[in-house]
């Protein structure tokens, strides 16, 4: 009976996303498998799928936990801001510094799936791991409320649009060109990979190739000096 209680039970949804999560940061996302796990936490892989009805859908929960370093990287930025535009450019910093870092947990957290699974997930996730509440920021809180991608580059222009920093239509403009370039350069780092050394050079040619485009169609960048990139 002990030994069924050891097999089958007594392990919960937070134990294995915490598990996965250490075998990604110590061999990668490849090396987790619902074998290994079951094999290093000594359960059986049926207790295993009580909780996550596959592989993918585990390595989902246990990539969320490496967004506690976009917010971290957004608390240490948000306190040089100063105007609308210092939020904007700041953001795609933070977000490219981290998604060029780790392209594939990005590419499943963001592209792979809907962001209202995001949205539902990361609740989820905070109750799993309370501890990491203290990392909350209200600038990723407010891009998890719109449903695309676009939509939540799209959210920080409107920021920039009541600041009277740009018109609409040259928002419009804006998103659909900084969101598209993104995507170029984030693909090109899925498709050719990146060494850790590489990340900075590439993060401050997307970021300047982004002022590029705000000084195209910002009606006032009054405030607002080139991007410190650390």
């Amino acid at each position: 009976m002990k030994r069924n209680e050891k097999y089958f039970k007594g392990l919960t949804r937070r134990d294995y996303i915490a598990k996965a999560n250490e075998i990604i940061h110590r061999e990668g996302i490849s090396a987790v498998t619902i074998r290994r796990i079951a094999k290093e936490m000594e359960c059986s892989t049926a207790s295993l799928y009580r909780y996550f009805d596959s592989r993918d859908e585990l390595l989902y929960y246990a990539e969320l936990g490496e967004l506690n370093y976009y917010i971290q990287r957004l608390n240490a930025a948000e306190k040089h801001w100063k105007n609308v535009w210092d939020i904007y450019v700041g953001v795609w910093y933070c977000y490219s510094m981290e998604a060029f870092r780790k392209p594939e947990a990005y590419n499943l957290l963001f592209f792979e799936n809907n962001n209202n699974k995001l949205r539902v997930s990361i609740r989820e996730y905070y109750k799993m791991f309370p501890e990491n509440l203290m990392l909350s920021n209200r600038v990723f809180h407010e891009m998890l409320q719109t449903g695309d991608f676009m939509g939540r580059d799209f959210e920080m222009c409107r920021k920039c649009i009541r600041s009277n920093a740009i018109g609409y239509d040259n928002a419009v403009s804006l998103n659909r060109m900084v969101c598209l370039l993104f995507k170029g350069y984030f693909k090109t780092v899925c498709d050719d990979g990146i060494e850790e050394k590489d990340v900075n050079g590439r993060v401050r040619l997307f970021i300047r190739d982004i002022e590029k485009l705000v000084r195209m169609f910002a009606k006032d960048l009054k405030g607002y000096k080139e991007y410190q990139i650390q």
